[in-house]
């Protein structure tokens, strides 16, 4: 009887840990989310404004490397930099 009770905790346990995971999977996907790139340029000189418009300086960013980096994968950017069109 003991053995019994005791199975049918570690199956609920189990159980709830399966409920759970959903969840945790619509977390993951917010927070990848939000740092997928919503915006887009479309020459070098308006990515290079945006980066300005953010209050960043040009001895923080290498526009360059940035802009080659955004062209590389321009749905897959992730705009962590915080820029706006």
């Amino acid at each position: 009887m003991a053995q019994a009770k005791k199975t049918k905790k570690k199956v609920s346990k189990v159980m709830g840990e399966i409920l759970k995971a959903p969840k945790k999977v619509e977390k993951t996907v917010e927070v990848a989310a939000k740092y997928v790139n919503e915006t887009h340029w479309d020459t070098k000189e308006a990515f290079a404004a945006a980066i300005d418009k953010s209050g960043l300086s040009a001895d923080q960013v290498n526009v360059n490397s940035e802009w080659d980096l955004y062209q590389s994968d321009t749905d897959g950017y992730r705009n962590h930099l915080k820029l706006e069109n």
